[in-house]
């Protein structure tokens, strides 16, 4: 099949042409619209090679998916999607070259305006715009925003060494821009060819990832049904690729796949894209298996399945709830039910005097009248002592005497040993008794 050959004929170099062959390769590709891609950057002239190509295979590809149906072979409907996926790879890198190749030739007119406008459509297309114009304020069509407008007109006049381009140059640069735009054109019919396509393949996870995702994903792992069977923390991984870090710190990050080019991914935040990443292959796989199955061709599950995860998401970045402030006590008017009721006893009342002012206490905070109280440091400093230690004022505090248990006296019983050894000490003291007789 036309559509699954390989594509890289078009991306081989061409020799160096002298300037003849220039010119009459220049008139052929006009009347033929054939053009080819030098990709040296040292050529003065450069050419579109593969284009003719590339719209024929996009031909094919129309043909071939017109002819898919629902009920279609699964076989079929994978090589529809393989060859849509190769085809917008290949349209991608084409894009990409000649936007290399209008870059190295504009800055020499406009170096600037690579770091202003970083989309290699929209800059294709300003460039075609401004040409050799160094006044950018009466181009008409630019379609700009108001800020980068007004940043690329302030930029384009105070930009020092700026040379304009020769016509040669011009003419080649125009042409490159040309080609971008058509071969955007293209992918956009690619893109919405399989867009209806996929409504058929796979129509819930077409709607939950996107249809260039659902794509990617299908042909990665081999078809829908080896996609339905995949478990979903290797779902997360399909397509990605580890990138070397040289020079940056070593902190892990989370690694993604093809699931990091779906809308939901990029427009979180990164605090939430973690959690994205718990959920999203999940139901990416639950789809494929619903797909799989026929169970809802419409691709309303896939609809209701992508709300919950937004409404998931918003409720994540809600703010944390506000503290709300404790009301007061209701007031009773009735003073014995305003009463705390506690348990009474013995355990209460130790309680009260355990917690209770004391007569001392009380001596302290009480201040007589026109007799100055003392006061720890002196001279009316420090803390008072009120009444207490005042002349006739002898109040001590009455600590409660606590209730020890005292320790009963041992009765002690005779015994037989305890008789042998007073018989002893009486003959001891005896026999001494007599020796201080004798002496």
């Amino acid at each position: 099949m036309a559509i699954l050959e390989d594509y890289d004929a078009y991306l081989e170099d061409l020799n160096e042409l002298d300037d003849d062959e220039q010119q009459q390769q220049q008139q052929n590709s006009n009347n033929n619209c054939v053009y080819n891609v030098d990709e040296s950057l040292t050529q003065s002239n450069f050419y579109v090679k593969g284009f003719k190509n590339i719209t024929s295979k996009v031909e094919n590809l129309f043909s071939l998916g017109l002819e898919l149906t629902v009920d279609n072979d699964p076989d079929a409907q994978y090589r529809f999607t393989v060859a849509s996926n190769n085809l917008l790879l290949e349209i991608d890198s084409q894009i990409f070259n000649l936007y290399n190749l209008i870059r190295d030739k504009y800055c020499k007119k406009f170096p600037e305006l690579e770091s202003i406008i970083q989309d290699p459509i929209e800059y294709a297309r300003v460039v075609k715009k401004i040409g050799n114009e160094t006044d950018i304020t009466v181009i008409d069509g630019l379609n700009l925003a108001p800020a980068i407008l007004m940043v690329v007109s302030i930029t384009a006049s105070t930009t020092s060494g700026k040379l304009p381009l020769s016509e040669q140059d011009l003419a080649d640069t125009i042409h490159a821009c040309d080609y971008v735009l058509a071969l955007d054109s293209s992918k956009k019919r690619v893109l919405d060819l399989l867009e209806a396509r996929m409504g058929y393949i796979a129509p819930n996870l077409s709607v939950i990832v996107g249809v260039t995702v659902a794509a990617k994903l299908i042909v990665a792992v081999g078809g829908l049904s080896s996609l339905a069977y995949t478990p979903s923390y290797n779902v997360k991984l399909v397509g990605s690729v580890k990138k070397e870090n040289i020079g940056f710190s070593n902190v892990k990050t989370c690694l993604w796949g093809y699931l990091e080019e779906t809308e939901i991914y990029r427009s979180s935040r990164p605090s939430l894209k973690r959690c994205i990443g718990a959920v999203l292959p999940n139901k990416a796989v639950l789809a494929a298996r619903m797909d799989l199955t026929k169970g809802d061709p419409t691709g309303k599950w896939g609809r209701d399945t992508l709300d919950t995860i937004r409404e998931t998401i918003e409720k994540l970045q809600e703010p944390p709830a506000a503290r709300l402030a404790k009301p007061l006590p209701v007031p009773v008017l009735d003073h014995y039910s305003s009463k705390k009721k506690k348990r009474g006893g013995q355990r209460q009342r130790n309680s009260k005097k355990r917690y209770g002012i004391t007569e001392t206490r009380k001596l302290a905070n009480r201040v007589q009248f026109g007799v100055p109280e003392e006061s720890y440091l002196g001279a009316g400093y420090g803390k008072g002592y009120g009444i207490l230690g005042q002349v006739g004022l002898k109040v001590q505090r009455k600590l409660p005497a606590r209730n020890w248990t005292k320790m009963r006296p041992a009765k002690y019983t005779m015994k037989a040993d305890d008789d042998a050894f007073l018989g002893l000490m009486k003959f001891y003291l005896a026999s001494r008794e007599m020796h201080l007789m004798a002496s």
